[in-house]
């Protein structure tokens, strides 16, 4: 387990401010607390999570002034920066895609079919601000989202078009300055990859927006919860395919909700061939009004 001097710690930090402690409390104080002022303190793995999270919070300025001080504690494995927080959802916009496969047709032969609608994308803009106060802080923090199925994609309502993924890890990279990160809700024509005869049923997702200070070691941002659900109903008589991503209490109590309905129609005419890797390009922004119907958006 790393060692940090923390006698060394408070010295340098006085240091830098004679008067520290003299006329109003110091925002290193709980830190120095909790270090107490030995020559050789052991960071055991508990230790080490409550010094780094006091870190996080210490304000921009104060990262800035007693920077030689903060760099002791740095030689100890600790990273001197803030983490993301108060994070929010909004949806923004809806875009249509072209969606090509190779389907059999009634004597058994390859047709290159091109679905209309074409793949359906949902697109999300997942923010947060820096516990120091300045985004600044956030430079050499990575983000990424982590998703995990409750059930597996391929159950009914839908087929084996659909993915057999139960968990992946999406969208690392390093810098959180910008304050948000593009979150792309895609899925496939709902007509090639929902069960025919239609049946009632959903898959149902969780996600975390993570945040991570060295690429390896990855935590959940907190309140940074959400669910995805998938599935196919009936609405006014019609049956229909659904996407809807709200917050996941009691994980994320902030109210979050988007949902959307899109008509199945007919089943497709040409089944798709087994084996093949299904094509799929981005389009453009369209309306879900020419698709579908808005059924949330709060």
């Amino acid at each position: 387990m790393p060692v940090i001097d923390a006698a060394r710690f408070q010295a340098e930090a006085r240091r830098i401010n004679p008067n520290m402690g003299r006329i109003k409390k110091s925002s290193l104080d709980p830190i120095f607390k909790l270090l107490g002022d030995h020559p050789r303190t052991t960071l055991a793995p508990q230790l080490h999570d409550q010094i780094q999270e006091l870190i996080h919070f210490l304000p921009f300025e104060t990262h800035q002034k007693y920077a030689a001080a903060l760099q002791v504690l740095e030689q100890g494995g600790l990273k001197i920066c803030g983490r993301p927080v108060s994070p929010t959802m909004h949806f923004a916009r809806f875009d249509e895609g072209t969606y090509a496969y190779v389907g059999k047709t009634h004597d058994g032969q390859d047709k290159l079919v091109n679905l209309s609608p074409g793949s359906l994308h949902h697109v999300f803009d997942f923010k947060w601000k820096s516990s120091t106060g300045n985004m600044q802080s956030l430079a050499t923090v990575w983000t990424r989202e982590h998703v995990r199925f409750r059930t597996p994609q391929r159950n009914p309502p839908f087929n084996d078009v659909n993915p057999p993924d139960m968990e992946f890890y999406w969208g690392e990279t390093t810098g959180a300055t910008a304050g948000f990160g593009r979150d792309d809700h895609s899925t496939k024509p709902p007509v090639l990859i929902c069960r025919y005869p239609w049946v009632t049923g959903a898959c149902i997702a969780e996600q975390w927006y993570q945040y991570s200070l060295d690429g390896q070691i990855w935590k959940n941002i907190p309140e940074a919860a959400y669910l995805l659900h998938k599935g196919v109903r009936q609405s006014k008589g019609v049956w229909v395919f659904y996407f809807r991503k709200c917050n996941w209490a009691p994980h994320n109590p902030v109210g979050f909700n988007f949902e959307a309905e899109y008509p199945l129609g007919a089943p497709i005419s040409h089944p798709p061939k087994a084996g093949q890797s299904f094509m799929r390009n981005n389009g453009s922004e369209a309306q879900i009004a020419d698709f579908g119907r808005l059924v949330s958006r709060r």
